[in-house]
């Protein structure tokens, strides 16, 4: 008796189901976890538990991570104060 697969959206016989190249620890889809330490809120003291608590409380005070900056906004802000510090060295 035949044994059927659903393999990329379809029902195919077992045994002719091509081998991977990869092989993942299971086919089942499964969220990504992330461990995050709790810390008290620096604006109000509140207990921060979570990524989505963290943003809104950086939105709600106005202030952002500079750890949450694009890498080419870094770039450009370190080659601004560069250009700076040559510009008040020469003053």
């Amino acid at each position: 008796m035949p044994v059927y697969v659903l393999y990329e959206g379809r029902l195919i016989d077992k045994r002719y189901r091509p081998a991977r190249s990869t092989h993942a620890a299971s086919d089942l889809p499964a969220p990504a976890v992330q461990s995050f330490e709790t810390y008290a809120s620096p604006v109000d003291d509140s207990t921060i538990s979570s990524h989505r608590q963290r943003d809104r409380d950086l939105h709600a005070s106005g202030s952002y991570d500079p750890r949450d900056t694009p890498a080419s906004f870094r770039r450009a802000k370190d080659a601004r104060r560069q250009s700076n510090k040559r510009s008040a060295a020469l003053a």
